[in-house]
């Protein structure tokens, strides 16, 4: 098979995280686990479609586990897996290096603004809130 008809697969793990919202969805998830409704509230414009393509294709990936909990009333988290925290530290990288090239985001905010690769490798890391979540706890 010549490689001109098949995809590299740097471009397919380029396709997940260029992908809208799976970013974002890291993020919470490198902060602790995430039900699915909490991702609404927290990332503002993602929509239930958007969010279950994106978390579809995270964990098909290895990305992320969908914990169930039969409980009274059932409910279902997300976390982030060692590989998905691999991931993670890797688009911090990313970041670091756009901004040694001059790519300063001026546009749009960087979800991964206010992590840093210290944060994502520190075992009390879900611990870590993000700079949103202190904004929104100060207005409480």
């Amino acid at each position: 098979m010549s490689c001109e008809n098949s995809i590299c697969p740097i471009t397919k793990v380029l396709e997940l995280i260029s992908a809208k919202w799976t970013v974002e969805i890291l993020r919470e998830l490198a902060l602790k686990p995430v039900r699915t409704r909490e991702f609404l509230r927290v990332i503002p414009g993602l929509s239930m479609k958007s969010l279950q393509e994106r978390l579809k294709a995270l964990l098909a990936a290895g990305m992320i586990e969908r914990i169930a909990f039969q409980e009274k009333l059932p409910r279902v988290e997300h976390t982030i897996t060692p590989r998905g925290q691999r991931l993670f530290r890797m688009m911090s990288e990313f970041k670091e290096l756009a901004a040694e090239i001059g790519y300063t985001g001026t546009e749009c905010k960087c979800p991964l603004e206010g992590f840093n690769k210290a944060e994502m490798d520190c075992p009390k890391r879900r611990e870590f809130i993000s700079q949103r979540q202190l904004r929104t706890k100060g207005q409480e």
